[in-house]
This record gives structure tokens, C-alpha cells and sequence, in this order.
């Protein structure tokens, strides 16, 4: 097993985040990018990702924690399950259908939300001392977002946001 001396996304983001240029934010969410790509070319959704499963190696973006993570196929013939993860990073959609299967757009959602806290160092819709809670996934259901961090590059913003099809 190797040792991810970044530590996780979170971690990493508070230590390092005032010397992180564009480049490196973009580098580090295109490496993101290829490893979700990489996982669902093998047909494997992943289904937890936040930044806690996110770890940096040597300025390396690797995954952790497959523990909740299926194949594709095994994954659409759940029966409905209950609901697991971060609530900012899960797909809107398992919070208002109980039917729906977590799938690849739930890992590509996922990755918008690690996109959006690259750009801020932040995690979505953190306060101070209050843990993320139903009224939370209730309004991220109704659409609730975490707004653009001024001076994002619009094509970055375009990319997390999904205006980029």
C-alpha cells in the first residue's frame, strides 16, 4: 500500500491552496477526470467520491475508498438501497427517487462538486460546527448550488456546472 503524502484532496487543498496556480487546479481536475474515466472504462461506477477519498501523491490524484464502489451491471440491478455518502457530492436524484441507481452521471456529478471545491478550497456548503443535514439534501435536490468562486475561468466553471455537454 502507498503512502499518499498529501494526504486527502481536503487536506491538501487547506495546506497547499494559496500556491496552487490555474495550471495546477486544472491538472489535478484533469487527473481526476482520467481516473473516473479509467474506473468507468473497466465498468465500475465508484459512488462515494468526495474529497476524502481523494488523495495526493507527489501532486498526484489517486481514488480511495472503494468500499461502496460496483460494477455497472451489478450496480443497475440493486434493488433500491439505502442512501450513503457526503451529502453535497451525492447525485440530487437518489435524494427525490428512491428507485433511482447511483451510475456513471452520479460519479460525473460527484466530480463537479470536487471540481468547485478545487477552485475554492472548500468544502460545499460548509459552516462551522454544522453537520451537512436532510434540509441540505432537500435543497440540493431543489437545485441548490454552490456559487462560482469569483475569477474562475469561465471554461472551468462551464466544466463543473455541466453548461459543457
Amino acid at each position: 500500500m502507498e503512502y499518499a503524502n498529501g494526504g486527502t484532496l481536503r487536506e491538501y487543498l487547506k495546506e497547499h491552496f494559496d500556491n496552487l496556480t490555474w495550471n495546477n487546479k486544472f491538472n489535478m481536475a484533469f487527473q481526476l477526470a482520467c481516473a473516473i474515466l479509467c474506473l468507468h472504462d473497466e465498468g465500475i461506477i465508484h459512488r462515494d467520491l468526495h474529497s476524502k477519498n481523494v488523495l495526493v501523491h507527489q501532486n498526484i490524484v489517486k481514488l480511495a475508498d472503494f468500499g461502496l464502489s460496483k460494477r455497472i451491471e451489478e450496480s443497475s440491478n440493486l434493488s433500491s438501497t439505502k442512501l450513503f455518502g457526503v451529502i453535497p457530492y451525492i447525485d440530487p436524484k437518489s435524494f427525490s427517487n428512491q428507485d433511482y441507481k447511483l451510475n456513471k452521471k452520479s460519479d460525473i456529478y460527484s466530480i463537479g462538486i470536487l471540481l468547485w471545491e478545487i477552485s475554492s478550497s472548500n468544502p460545499p456548503f460548509y459552516t462551522e460546527g454544522k453537520p451537512y443535514d436532510v434540509c441540505l439534501a432537500i435543497n440540493i435536490s431543489q437545485g441548490l448550488r454552490e456559487t462560482p468562486i469569483p475569477d474562475t475561468p469561465e471554461d472551468y466553471v462551464n466544466i463543473y456546472t455541466g453548461k459543457y455537454n
